[in-house]
């Protein structure tokens, strides 16, 4: 029986008089009706909202108390309609919803009814909101699978497209009747089977009069849906439907849709008139004549906040203010703007409170278990590693000897033997040791380390500090690898769970860490919970992996949110829908772009629009476009309402990058002028509002600071840092322990770069190499070449002529086999190809062989890594001489039959610029002074060249210039070297590369100030920064 109702519309003009009505119809329920008396809002932020606005109007009549009624989102609402019926419901979980449809899904694939698509959980998800999507409409299966079939059964026979959807449908329709099946199978509900229920059983005590304050689901992606209408206007006992709306969102297609869904409907005018319009502020257009814009524009949302910031505190210097509690931010989505807020307004001072729900996933705890899992789909490399050890939330080891539980004893503390310094270690031991993954692999690593005695190389040092943090890690990860084979899903999320409550770091002293990140870890564990409870009703056996499970946490997490009232009280931070129930005097509407305001209609997947419009219940609607222009339309309502809430002023502003990408104003900023809103020109403020503004803004202000931070400030402020030498890199005296040719080409190329690597001793960050280093292959190579010089001499060869290149050609093949056997088989014969060559390339071989048959003076001897140690005499420019002790070693000498050399330098590659260079020229140099030394003779230089293996020249003589010798270049070479030492002596280290170019893959530029300071170097050439 269909109890008779009352359906009536309230009309207002706009948020204020919506406000007014809505709370004198709160205040004026008596106890026995508001028992039975709900209002709908569309979130739960929303509904607090209303709480404050209701009472704050109750405190200022004196009202001593408030009888509430029901306040309820549409979800809320369901619930309490189903606790009220004679036995209450069992109602599906998301979790198990979207299992049961899984699992009928795989059966129907068993049985060959094959989807043209691969189930997985995302497609299952899509295929589940598309179930919701057609039940909300009013529609059954039957009414989706006769509009479907007959449209698409006409094409598929020609059009390959409409074959595939054809296929989908079958499959959809099957496996929906069978969810519906194995729903009443196991006497379960979802909200669809509840309204059915609802129709066919009264409730014991019904819900008698509803306030409809949200439009519909297209006007409002929280709204009503035509079966939540068809719902109530068929439900036993509920005896008045109350809409209460703006004429803006009615104007909008709200109220043509409504006389369609409720034919009885009656309207009932606001007698109250419309509030006056408060004041839109506006920035002073600019000097070219442009009108400008009604929105203040700016960089990011961060510069968006600090405006904010400095916007208040102009006003309260001029007695403008207004109380912060209400004060608002209008935000289309509470993230990112809290996340920022913690920072930017912390920094003013400004206390803020925003009582949204957040997004369970960007909890710090929950992105934490991202972490677990991401060590195991990526087969455990060196990076999911390290950030396990790191991470602040598990005792895996890592963390500066944090505590961490002593699962031995009754929950005493241990210090963890894995200290930060063992965490680099095993960063760079890793990589040296060109691990690139597999439990197989780590595990060997650990033994190979465990057994090294006493370290007898750098590398095993590295290995032996390094070994506690592998051990840690090795002992975590270990119980998370069955996650990586396809098991039960019931068994992965055990497992997980289990590992969590294992390497938890708070299972010890959760007393010491804050309440939100308890809560966090309680709401994490309690999705996991549920989702593991949801597989074991359903489904016990569905089967997965670590991709599958991933999936599954990373999409539920993602779904839950996080209820907490963020910040303090003061400046409201309010989403969109609840800004319509807030009362605030002032009211700025930030991150006004395009996509935002309005927002993106989504699309459905698995169909087009076209032929989803087949299911709208009304054919005014059945528009492929219709969905589209409705939203474009409610978007400029729903601002034009929220433009004229406020009842003093309000502001606009939108902004210009997001994630470093170019992102667009909205394109309801172009309507705004005609929404009759008076404004007033305003320019932005540039004052001061916090500390970072003290030291940014001219004149400096460090006094602003705490005492602490103001000392220092005021220190660096004395003078400007740019004239004081350690700004510019002087860092005092320094004595170089050993004079390496190589270690001062590193300087004259960037002096800050051998700063950092050869004073502070900073090590480069490694990176992950399946193959040979560059710096590997260069000893690979240079120890190669040494061995077939050395083998070619020892049977009395000298040049290579074209004469001995085949026997040459013959005897390196040989070294090179035997060389390549050390190598993984596959980069050995990449490696062979490079050497011996292929159809592509002459190889490495042919290039020197080339050089050396080109050369007619025979070779009598060659010198094949010859030391050049001791103390060699230079000369300046000036004519000064001076004793310096180096340290160097050249790849090769020959000595040529004329009593001349030939100076050799090998290079893998590229070859470095003969205007910074000195290794060619000095060894050259000092090749003479050792011959003279140890042999009594004089030699002269015939050349000196570079042999480049791989680069784009094969040979790269050094090459005096125009009316130049090769006297003058070693001249140039000796003055440049002792000026580099006298430099490093005195510690001037400045940021001033010989290239612009060298910063790009430059390891220090996080610790560089080139882009703060750039000092002109008078040694090197080219360090001017070109």
């Amino acid at each position: 029986m269909i109890t008779p109702r009352r359906t009536r519309l309230y009309r207002v003009p706009d948020l204020a008089r919506f406000r007014t009505t809505l709370t004198d119809w709160i205040l004026a329920q008596t106890l026995d009706e508001a028992r039975d008396t709900c209002v709908l809002v569309p979130t739960r932020a929303s509904g607090e909202q209303l709480r404050r606005t209701v009472e704050e109007r109750a405190l200022r009549a004196d009202r001593a108390a408030v009888v509430w009624p029901m306040v309820a989102t549409r979800r809320d609402f369901y619930d309490e309609l189903a606790s009220r019926l004679p036995a209450a419901p069992t109602m599906l979980s998301a979790f198990e919803r979207e299992i049961i449809l899984a699992a009928v899904s795989r059966q129907l694939v068993a049985e060959g009814v094959e989807p043209p698509f691969r189930l997985r959980p995302g497609l299952v998800a899509e295929m589940l909101a598309l179930y919701d999507l057609i039940r909300r409409l009013g529609r059954d299966i039957d009414d989706f699978e006769r509009n479907f079939r007959d449209e698409l059964e006409r094409e598929k026979d020609s059009d390959r497209g409409a074959s595939r959807l054809f296929q989908q449908t079958v499959f959809l329709v099957a496996a929906y009747r069978r969810y519906e099946a194995r729903m009443s199978e196991q006497l379960r509900h979802d909200e669809h089977a509840l309204r059915r229920t609802l129709l066919e059983v009264a409730s014991l005590r019904p819900v008698r009069r509803v306030l409809i304050t949200v439009a519909d689901r297209l006007a409002d992606p929280d709204g009503v849906w035509p079966a939540d209408f068809d719902l109530l206007t068929r439900l036993a006992g509920l005896e008045q439907i109350d809409l209460l709306c703006t004429e803006s969102v009615l104007a909008a297609g709200y109220l043509e849709r409504l006389y369609a869904a409720l034919p009885d409907l009656q309207d009932e005018w606001s007698a109250l008139p419309a509030r006056p319009a408060p004041t839109l502020v506006v920035a002073p257009p600019p000097e070219s004549g442009d009108p400008g814009s009604t929105a203040y524009g700016y960089r990011d949302r961060e510069e968006e906040l600090a405006a904010v910031a400095r916007r208040l505190k102009r006003d309260r210097r001029e007695g403008r203010a207004v109380d912060l509690s209400r004060t608002a931010l209008v935000v289309r989505r509470p993230l990112p703007y809290l996340y920022l807020a913690r920072d930017v307004f912390a920094d003013a001072a400004i206390p803020f409170e925003s009582l949204d729900t957040l997004p369970l996933a960007a909890e710090p705890y929950a992105a934490a278990v991202d972490l677990a899992l991401d060590a195991v789909a990526s087969d455990y490399t060196r990076s999911s590693l390290l950030a396990l050890l790191r991470s602040p939330h598990f005792s895996v080891g890592g963390g500066s000897g944090a505590p961490r539980p002593d699962r031995g004893g009754k929950g005493s503390l241990v210090e963890t033997a894995v200290t930060d310094d063992a965490i680099a270690a095993y960063d760079f031991a890793l990589a040296e040791g060109r691990y690139l993954g597999g439990l197989d692999r780590l595990s060997a690593v650990v033994t190979q380390w465990a057994a090294t005695g006493a370290p007898a190389s750098r590398e095993q040092r590295r290995q032996q500090v390094a070994l506690p943090a592998a051990q840690a890690v090795l002992n975590a990860v270990r119980p998370l690898h069955s996650l990586a084979f396809e098991r039960p899903m019931t068994e992965h999320i055990g497992t997980l769970m289990e590992w969590l409550q294992q390497f938890d770091r708070s299972d010890a002293h959760d007393d010491a860490l804050p309440s939100r990140r308890r809560r966090v870890r309680a709401a994490v564990v309690g999705a996991l919970s549920a989702l593991k409870d949801a597989y074991q009703s359903h489904d016990p056996e569905a089967p997965g992996d670590i991709v599958t499970l991933t999936a599954a946490v990373r999409r539920w997490l993602g779904s839950q949110t996080f209820a907490t009232q963020s910040g303090e009280p003061g400046l409201q931070i309010v989403d969109a829908q609840a800004a319509r129930y807030g009362d605030f005097d002032d009211v700025q509407i930030v991150g006004l772009i395009e996509g935002e305001w309005p927002e993106r209609v989504r699309r459905n997947v698995l169909y087009p629009a076209s032929l989803l419009a087949l299911l709208e219940p009304l054919p005014a609607i059945a528009d492929p476009h219709r969905r589209e222009r409705d939203a474009q339309q409610s978007g400029r309502a729903a601002l034009k309402d929220l433009l004229h809430s406020p009842s003093t002023r309000v502001r606009l502003s939108t902004f210009a990058l997001e994630n470093d990408a170019v992102v667009e104003p909205s394109i309801l900023l172009d309507d705004v002028l005609g929404f009759g809103l008076s404004t007033a020109r305003v320019p932005q403020d540039q004052s001061r509002v916090s500390y970072s503004d003290a030291v940014a803004i001219e004149p400096r202000v460090p006094d602003a600071l705490p005492p602490g931070a103001a000392a220092w400030a005021t220190m660096r402020l004395a003078t400007d840092g740019r004239d004081i030498a350690h700004f510019q890199g002087t860092a005092g005296a320094w004595q170089m322990p050993r004079v390496s040719i190589s270690r001062l080409e590193q300087y004259l190329n960037c002096p800050f770069k051998f700063y950092a690597a050869q004073v502070l001793k900073l090590e480069e960050q490694p990176e992950d190499a399946a193959i040979q280093t560059p710096l590997e292959r260069g000893r690979f190579l240079h120890e190669l070449w040494e061995r077939f010089f050395a083998e070619w001499q020892k049977r009395g060869h000298g040049r290579i002529d074209p004469d001995h290149l085949p026997e040459a050609r013959m005897l390196f093949g040989e070294l090179c086999e035997t060389a390549l056997q050390q190598l993984p088989p596959a980069e050995a014969g990449l490696e062979r190809n490079r050497l011996l060559g292929s159809a592509v390339s002459p190889g490495i071989a042919h290039r020197v062989f080339a050089m050396e048959a080109g050369r007619p003076i025979r070779i009598t001897e060659r010198l094949l890594e010859f030391p050049l140690q001791g103390e060699f005499s230079l000369r300046t420019r000036t004519g000064d001489t001076r004793v310096v002790t180096l340290s160097a070693k050249t790849d090769r000498i020959d000595l040529l039959e004329d009593h001349s050399i030939r100076v050799i330098d090998y290079k893998s590659k590229h070859t470095p610029d003969q205007k910074v260079a000195l290794q060619l020229p000095i060894y050259a140099l000092l090749a003479r002074q050792a011959l003279r030394r140890e042999r009594g003779e004089e030699w002269t230089l015939a050349e000196a060249v570079y042999v480049s293996f791989e680069g784009d020249r094969a040979v790269v003589a050094l090459k005096p210039g125009k009316g130049r010798s090769l006297d003058d270049v070693m001249d140039d070479a000796q003055d440049r070297l002792i000026a580099t030492l006298d430099r490093i002596a005195q510690g001037v280290f400045p940021p001033s590369p010989a290239k612009k170019s060298l910063c790009g893959p430059c390891s220090y530029r996080a610790v560089c100030r080139l882009d703060i300071v750039e000092m002109p170097d008078p040694i090197g050439p080219g360090s001017n920064g070109e």
